[in-house]
């Protein structure tokens, strides 16, 4: 399948750092795919994403974007091909959500007669009626984050970059937003999206990179990554006496660690070969001598795989909570001035 944004060998070094922010990434996003960005703080996330708005230039390698190279082209050709929301809402806090839509579809070109259909449009898909005609400075951070993606999407961009784009909002409010996003993919848009929510990418996300050190160290799609770094079970246990030790409840393994407790409520991991019958019949045995009153068993979540895999790298390359974080947010300073705006 033809790649609509292809990455390559993409280097980003800043000014008085040895490491690179960015380091020889390469990879592509498919026709209506959602491509996920993860990866901790300082792990080169920021910068790739501002590389590829053309916020910041490449010290090496190049970004294309439908056969387009951003890279030797930032001017405004490129630009209509990219829809971007970004971390921060960019928005003009007197004018209203309406307003702000039209102006935004007058800035794209669209005709004079289409302008108010189109942002009328916009506001009912992002459920955004009640507060159409009131000042964005009074709008809540999910409303906020609603109206900056509304924004993204006029054009009909070939790619969307969403910077965290459901940060602030409600449960309700996410959900909308993924439909919208969705919708949009089966329309044959394109997604790149970074996001601290493991749901939203278990949603979204066909497939994912987790980045560390300025680079790539799994990539896959959600199942892959899980069977390759979360295999295993969560189970949830209500012990009887908040005294009993969780691990004393199951074989003196390595394969059961403890997540969590708080009072008689307890999530343990059960990883390695460990079968799920055997641990629904030792439950079963400790629910009938009075050990737990209730028990639960799930499959090991995104979240949990991506805390495993982050903590495991750490170990294998000796880091530690100390370890310079690498300098993303430089791209405000020093590399300004080759931003275009919008």
């Amino acid at each position: 399948m033809h790649d609509v944004v292809r990455v390559i060998n993409l280097v980003k070094y800043y000014p008085k750092k040895k490491k690179p922010a960015v380091d020889n990434l390469t990879f592509g996003v498919r026709l209506g795919e959602c491509f996920g960005l993860l990866g901790v703080n300082g792990a080169g996330k920021t910068t790739t994403f501002n590389m590829l708005t053309t916020a910041i230039h490449p010290t090496s390698g190049s970004i294309q974007i439908a056969d387009c190279d951003i890279t030797e082209n930032s001017g405004l050709s490129s630009h209509n091909l990219i829809g971007y929301c970004p971390q921060f809402d960019a928005l003009l806090p007197q004018l209203t959500g309406y307003e702000t839509l039209q102006l935004f579809a007058r800035i794209h070109g669209y005709p004079e007669k289409v302008i108010p259909s189109l942002a009328n449009y916009l506001i009912d898909r992002l459920s955004l009626r009640p507060h159409a005609h009131k000042p964005v400075l009074t709008y809540s951070g999910g409303n906020l984050r609603k109206i900056s993606t509304a924004v993204a999407t006029i054009g009909r961009p070939q790619v969307l970059l969403l910077d965290e784009p459901t940060s602030g909002m409600d449960p309700g409010a996410k959900r909308c937003l993924w439909e919208v996003i969705k919708a949009l993919q089966r329309d044959g848009c394109s997604v790149v999206l970074t996001t601290h929510s493991m749901e939203e990418c278990e949603v979204l996300c066909n497939r994912l990179a987790i980045m560390m050190n300025g680079q790539f160290q799994c990539f896959g799609t959600v199942p892959h990554l899980k069977q390759r770094f979360g295999e295993g079970y969560i189970i949830d246990v209500d012990l009887c006496h908040e005294k009993l030790n969780p691990l004393d409840l199951f074989p003196k393994t390595s394969q059961y660690s403890v997540l969590d407790i708080v009072g008689k409520k307890c999530s343990l991991e059960a990883r390695g070969e460990v079968s799920l019958s055997s641990i629904f019949k030792q439950l079963l045995v400790l629910q009938s001598t009075g050990k737990i009153t209730t028990f639960g068993v799930r499959q090991i979540s995104l979240d949990t795989v991506f805390v495993n895999f982050v903590r495991n790298y750490e170990k294998e390359n000796g880091e530690d909570d100390d370890n310079e974080v690498l300098e993303e947010n430089e791209a405000s300073s020093g590399d300004w001035e080759h931003a275009v705006e919008f």
